[in-house]
């Protein structure tokens, strides 16, 4: 393999981390390319193209290897508090809405018909809102014979 061929470092499955570990190893004064750079969307698609595929020059492998194991040395922050709290406000926003349009319904109908309304939001269990997680990194290995 030549100097000038270009090596994965990482595949990173969030847009922001992909950016944030380029610019990191930009600054360090490593070359580095990330594809899929301009590809943004709220949609799981990102997972569909394999993530973002950091590279780097062969020659500046061992260099970017040691920047980014400073960076995994980090331990992971705690999660944050806010999700869990808009989630419930959007889930007692919902309730209280269906509540407030199926009352009438219920009246005429009766319960039973009302069952499917009530259970749908479980079917938004299964779509992946944020993929979250560490990427895989390629850190460089020194060779032994």
């Amino acid at each position: 393999m030549s100097d000038d061929a270009m090596v994965p470092i990482a595949h990173v499955l969030g847009r922001g981390e992909a950016l944030t570990v380029a610019a990191m190893l930009d600054a360090a004064g490593i070359i580095v390319h990330l594809g899929g750079e301009h590809y943004t969307s709220v949609s799981p698609h990102v997972l569909a193209i394999g993530g973002f595929c950091l590279t780097v020059p062969a020659w500046q492998h061992q260099d970017a290897s040691e920047v980014l194991a400073e960076m995994l040395a980090e331990p992971d922050p705690p999660p944050s508090s806010w999700i869990r709290r808009a989630i419930l406000r959007l889930g007692l926003a919902w309730a209280g809405s269906v509540a407030m349009i199926s009352a009438p319904w219920v009246a005429m109908t009766g319960f039973t018909a009302l069952i499917p309304v009530l259970l749908s939001p479980l079917f938004l269990l299964t779509v992946p809102v944020n993929p979250q997680g560490r990427g895989d990194y390629y850190l460089f290995t020194a060779q032994t014979d």
